[in-house]
């Protein structure tokens, strides 16, 4: 390693050199800080540990600044080729604006997202750059898969789909939008938010919501539920009213563990009248609501009550499911 780090003796590297120019405007004019006379420099043995520590800041600051990133509100695109993530090389690199597409015909691509994140594309996939604004940053995808890796708060990026709109809750994820506007999302850490019409969802780590184009988003639940919760769900979400939904409504309850409360939960909300009498019961035998949280006033959808009973879950505080949604339903 170059004594420059260290005591300024030798000639700098490049990197080195852009480091100096870059922090160079955030120098203090101020005088050196007073310091007490009682305190001492650090014992010797801990001095290895404060040279790791400052090996580790200024790693961490040349990787950040290698990131792709572009300027001017566009956000740089790496075009891809080869069969899967783990084999694929650079071909070349673009950039994209707000109002812009991206397809990807056989190739695969890295969109940089500003700099709070990146997307990759997979082949046949079709994205449009909507917005690069202060406050958000926003995607739109026609057809095909995406999978989203988001550094930033919570908050800062959303996707447009024909039957949803997505936004990050600081997490990874993939998006899928098939030909027909439908769609699935899988999170794969964190939490995704997803709304159509004010019909949302939170979706954990580990769970998917299937979506459809005129209805939103359907039921989140866990992936590693038994088939027939699954197919039960899907009409229940998306197979209309009447016997049928009433039927398959009955599978869901009787197949749902604890840890399927996720989506029993979200049906207190997609539910009415006995329908979600019968909902009600059964999370209530699967986790018992909280003291003042009534079979009464989740019938007629209290939504302190809900908040309440969301608390129970293990799945966050009321206050995470407030922050969220409230943007949406108060629209």
């Amino acid at each position: 390693m170059s004594d420059y780090l260290w005591d300024k003796r030798g000639e700098p590297d490049e990197e080195a050199r852009r480091l100096e120019s870059l922090l160079g405007s955030l120098r203090s004019r101020r005088g050196a800080p007073d310091i007490p006379s009682g305190l001492s420099r650090p014992p010797l043995r801990l001095w290895p540990l404060v040279a790791v520590a400052a090996i580790v800041l200024l790693a961490l600051s040349v990787t950040w600044s290698r990131l792709p990133q572009a300027s001017g509100g566009r956000w740089q695109v790496t075009w891809l080729e080869g069969t899967t993530w783990s084999d694929i090389r650079v071909v070349r690199e673009t950039s994209v604006g707000a109002g812009e597409w991206v397809e990807t015909g056989a190739s695969r691509a890295r969109l940089a997202v500003g700099d709070i994140g990146e997307v990759q594309l997979d082949p046949s996939t079709r994205v449009a750059l909507v917005d690069t604004g202060q406050r958000d940053h926003r995607l739109s995808l026609a057809r095909g898969r995406m999978h989203a890796t988001i550094w930033a708060p919570p908050g800062q990026f959303y996707v447009e789909t024909p039957a949803a709109v997505a936004v990050d809750l600081g997490c990874r994820y993939s998006l899928e939008v098939a030909a027909d506007g439908s769609g699935i999302l899988r999170v794969e850490a964190g939490w995704v938010g997803i709304e159509h019409g004010g019909r949302l969802a939170l979706v954990p780590a580990g769970a998917i919501a299937d979506t459809r184009t005129g209805t939103g988003p359907g039921t989140p639940h866990y992936e590693d539920a038994s088939s027939g919760f699954d197919r039960a769900l899907d009409v229940v979400d998306f197979g209309g009213a009447g016997a049928a939904r009433r039927e398959a409504l009955a599978v869901v309850l009787s197949e749902a563990r604890e840890r399927d409360a996720l989506s029993l939960w979200h049906l207190l909300t997609r539910t009415t009248g006995e329908d979600r009498g019968r909902v009600h019961d059964r999370l209530a035998a699967l986790v018992p609501a909280p003291a003042g949280v009534t079979r009464e006033g989740i019938l007629r959808g209290d939504r302190a009550m809900l908040e309440a009973w969301w608390a129970e879950l293990g799945l966050g505080s009321a206050e995470f499911w407030r922050s969220w949604t409230s943007p949406w339903t108060e629209r």
